[in-house]
C-alpha cells in the first residue's frame, strides 16, 4: 500500500493546462488579426503602384507615337487610340482590382489630347496628361 501511494503522489505532470492553452491561442489570434491587417494594407499599396506604373506606361506609349499619321492623326489631333502592339507584353494595361473601374480618358479614337487617370485605392486620382 506504501508503494501505491507514493506513486500517486509523485507523478509528473506532463501536459498543459486548459489556462495555459487559451493563453497561447489568444496570442495566436491577436498576431493573426495583426499580420492580416498590415498584409492587406501593403495589398492596396502595391496596387495603387501598379496603376502609377500602368498609366505612365500608357502616357509614355502615346507620347511615343504622337502625331502618328499611319494611325490618322493630324496636326490638330495628334494623339492616336491606343494600341495592343505598342506594349511589350501585347496586353494593354488595365486596372489590378478585379471589377476595377478602367482607367479614364484613354483616347479610343484620334485625340487633340490626353488625360489618363485611374481611382487610388489609397484614396484620390492619379492622372498624368499630354505634354505639349
Amino acid at each position: 500500500m506504501k508503494n501505491s501511494a507514493r506513486v500517486y503522489t509523485e507523478r509528473s505532470r506532463s501536459g498543459f493546462t486548459l489556462v495555459e492553452l487559451l493563453v497561447v491561442v489568444a496570442i495566436i489570434a491577436v498576431l493573426s488579426v495583426i499580420g492580416i491587417t498590415i498584409f492587406t494594407g501593403v495589398q492596396k499599396n502595391a496596387r495603387d503602384a501598379r496603376r502609377r506604373a500602368d498609366i505612365g506606361s500608357i502616357s509614355k506609349a502615346l507620347e511615343a507615337h504622337y502625331n502618328d499619321t499611319s494611325c490618322g492623326a493630324t496636326a490638330t489631333n495628334p494623339y492616336c487610340p491606343v494600341v495592343v502592339g505598342w506594349f511589350s507584353n501585347g496586353i494593354i494595361p488595365s486596372n489590378p482590382s478585379p471589377g476595377g473601374a478602367a482607367y479614364t480618358g484613354v483616347p479610343a479614337a484620334v485625340a487633340a489630347s490626353y488625360n489618363v487617370c485611374a481611382t487610388l485605392e489609397a484614396g484620390g486620382t492619379y492622372c498624368l496628361a499630354n505634354q505639349q
